[in-house]
């Protein structure tokens, strides 16, 4: 009875211990296969200029900077707009090539060509003049005017965001204001060189 009861013992302890080295063996095949997927995801990014790179070369005629992403299947190359250092919203250029054949799969230019190469020569009001005209804007027409984030940006054509139609050929100072949970309750547009208000934004989640 007792050889019995050792053998049964036997067993069980077998079936756990062979368990646990089955699930420890299925966790560490489980971490090597999110490892390789997550290893295929990688990105490899760096700034080239037009032409120091070949391939970019190719199809780009300008000594402008791209940064360029390699991924496991694509080559990607994109130059977003900025005039003196400011952002020129979604305006860019960009080229899509497949990795290993070298084909170019797709490109995209959005570009307003009523721009000047340089900011105005005339003085830009500052960013904290134009957060008290926005604050005065804002006064009493929304609950909180906690001030979330100011941006100088020129405004692009059909720019969803800032919606001004015909956009603005002066840089704009953006004031966004939020509530006490961090959401927009407004955004103000603001002409950087003559300080008037052209309207407002979309605020966003």
């Amino acid at each position: 009875m007792k050889g019995k009861t050792l053998f049964i013992c036997l067993v069980l302890v077998s079936a756990l211990i062979i368990g646990i080295t089955v699930a420890v063996i299925s966790e560490d095949l489980f971490k090597k296969e999110a490892n390789t997927k997550e290893k295929e995801q990688e990105t490899n990014v760096s700034w080239v200029i037009v032409n120091e790179d070949p391939l970019l070369g190719k199809y780009e005629k300008s000594d402008r900077a791209f940064k360029k992403s390699v991924s496991n299947r694509t080559i990607t190359y994109v130059h977003e707009r900025k005039i003196d250092g400011v952002e020129v919203t979604e305006d860019r250029i960009a080229y899509v090539f497949d990795k290993n054949t070298k084909k170019l799969i797709r490109k995209y230019v959005k570009w307003r060509d009523d721009l000047p190469e340089h900011l105005p020569p005339v003085p830009l009001i500052s960013k904290e003049e134009a957060e008290s005209i926005a604050k005065s804007e804002a006064k009493g027409k929304i609950m909180n005017t906690s001030l979330a984030h100011t941006r100088l940006c020129y405004i692009s054509s059909n720019d969803s965001w800032y919606p001004l139609e015909p956009p603005p050929k002066n840089p704009c100072w953006i004031v966004y204001f939020a509530d006490d949970e961090g959401y927009n309750t407004d955004v103000i547009i603001i002409d950087a060189v003559e300080g008037k208000i052209l309207g407002h934004g979309v605020p966003f989640p």
